[in-house]
């Protein structure tokens, strides 16, 4: 077995797992941080940009926002959560999960049917690029649960508490990346 994978290492305090997660964050800081920087500077240097609210659907925007706190607060839920508990707070966290790409997915078909595509504008370019990344990060949020879920069987209640632990912590940030998109290309 792995050291490390449910005690703490004396050198960091924390088990392999956290610190991992922890690590993985910090690079998707960087990536979201430098896609959050370049709208900035394109959206300050442009003569004119148009308001997401005139552009985008708001109501689009608000329904993606609450199934996606509904898929991380069954995810939350699944922390304190053993065995048949666990597994259905996170199986229900993916079917928030999926909710919100299909209502992803018909906010895309409405735009792209009123031709309103990347090539229209920067503004266009932007959104499609930080919520398509965005998207994808969720998909990556169900197969982070189902991971965590089916680890249950093969390694354990501690290992898979770890697992667990560490796929809430995604989730969070999957949201807060979220909530910045809503605010910078839905709400302004």
């Amino acid at each position: 077995m792995i050291p490390y994978t449910t005690e703490p290492r004396a050198d960091t305090g924390v088990s392999n797992v956290t610190m991992g997660i922890w690590l993985f964050l910090a690079s998707e800081v960087m990536l979201f941080g430098a896609l959050f920087s370049s709208y900035s500077l394109l959206r300050i240097s442009a003569p004119d940009w148009p308001s997401g609210r005139e552009v985008l659907s708001l109501t689009f925007g608000l329904l993606n926002t609450m199934t996606l706190v509904l898929a991380t607060l069954f995810v939350l839920r699944a922390r304190s959560s053993s065995g048949t508990r666990l597994r259905v707070s996170l199986g229900i966290s993916i079917v928030f999960a999926a909710v919100f790409l299909v209502t992803k997915g018909m906010e895309y078909r409405q735009e792209l049917a009123a031709g309103l595509v990347p090539s229209t504008s920067t503004f266009l370019a932007t959104y499609f690029t930080l919520t398509g990344l965005h998207a994808a990060h969720v998909v990556a949020g169900i197969f982070a649960n189902v991971w965590a879920a089916t680890g249950l069987d093969r390694v354990g209640d501690r290992m898979t508490a770890g697992r667990v632990r560490a796929v809430a912590l995604y989730w969070l940030f999957v949201d807060l990346v979220w909530l910045i998109i809503l605010v910078l290309l839905y709400l302004t």
